[in-house]
């Protein structure tokens, strides 16, 4: 079974608060919905929480890159760290400052800055993000991260996450497949052909049972914290999958994992225990047909992964023989703005 959630908003990537780069920005209490959802996902909250406890040491400055609420820097105070720094754009940090006082943290310093007006007046042991979005890329904020670590954090000095690897699954429900194809069954008896191929061509957000997938999956790539940078663009990552046998699969799915600590682990796909992050669902215009017989090659590639920008993804596979691609950017760039006016 599938959920297709269309969630393009709530739980989107951390607990950093909303896009100041939309137009429509501002901050209200209705910011307090999005930190919920995010603080009510034990699994990942419990993970960041263990992995702060077990890294922080009583000399350590920790920075909290994108805090939200202000949860993990009040974990990191509460492990016993020497200073703790909450960085966020949104002007809920003074709301995130109001919460780490009620509850007697003063060894907190808030700043309302972001990744480029930030100014330190000292290198950081410690720095912790819960950044990831949906299929790691989804509306995240990796590269404010990247440019914040580059500046601030001390040569041997520790990231939370540590590590995060993207992976993917081949789809085999034929709900999915029957919902995809809505549209071209002429639904009214309206023949809907001018757009009834876009559903098969556009990632959506989607939770999957494990069993809507076959059980052999990819891993697709790893990214190091401490190394990757941020010139490493545009990201590829592929993979390959032999399946046990044959079948007909209608899209591919992607998730990702991560390191947060040595054996600390967090993970998003549809075997993992339940978070606020969905699965992103890269459909196939057409069946595939997998066999045995024939090992797979999957690539998925985020076109766009800045904060406040519209995400676009490229996604193919093939086993030798046969390629299946999409590409998304693409498709949108080919639909041409038209004049205000009749037609």
């Amino acid at each position: 079974m599938i959920d297709i959630s269309g969630n393009s908003g709530v739980g989107m990537s951390s607990d950093k608060g909303s896009d100041q780069n939309s137009p429509n920005y501002r901050m209200s209490y209705r910011d307090v919905a999005m930190h919920k959802v995010m603080l009510q996902d034990v699994v990942r909250t419990e993970a960041y929480e263990k992995s702060i406890s077990d890294v922080v040491r009583p000399e350590h400055t920790v920075l909290d890159f994108g805090c939200g609420t202000g949860i993990l820097a009040m974990f990191a105070a509460r492990a016993g760290a020497k200073r703790v720094i909450a960085v966020d754009r949104s002007p809920f940090i003074k709301t995130a400052q109001e919460i780490a006082l009620k509850n007697g943290f003063e060894n907190i310093d808030f700043y309302h800055d972001d990744h480029q007006s930030l100014q330190l007046d000292e290198q950081v042991d410690v720095i912790v993000s819960e950044w990831m979005g949906h299929c790691l890329f989804y509306e995240a904020m990796l590269e404010p991260l990247l440019a914040t670590r580059d500046r601030f954090l001390a040569q041997d000095g520790i990231m939370i996450p540590a590590q995060v690897s993207l992976h993917a699954g081949l789809v085999c429900d034929e709900d999915l497949s029957d919902d995809l194809s809505f549209l071209a069954e002429r639904p009214y008896d309206i023949d809907f052909s001018p757009i009834s191929h876009v559903p098969l061509q556009q990632t959506d957000l989607v939770t999957l049972d494990p069993e809507s997938i076959l059980k052999d999956t990819a891993h697709l790539g790893s990214l190091d914290m401490h190394r990757i940078s941020k010139s490493d663009n545009p990201r590829v990552f592929s993979g390959t999958i032999k399946t046990s046998k044959k079948s007909r699969i209608f899209a591919l799915c992607g998730w990702f994992s991560a390191e947060l600590s040595p054996g600390v682990r967090l993970g998003t796909g549809p075997n993992d225990l339940p978070t606020h992050w969905d699965q992103v669902l890269f459909p196939l215009p057409e069946p595939f047909t997998v066999d045995a017989a024939r090992e797979l090659t999957i690539t998925i590639s985020p076109l766009t992964e800045q904060v406040g920008k519209e995400q676009f993804w490229y996604w193919s596979i093939t086993d030798g023989e046969k390629t299946v691609s999409v590409n998304e950017q693409q498709q949108q760039q080919e639909l041409a703005e038209l004049p205000s006016g009749k037609l």
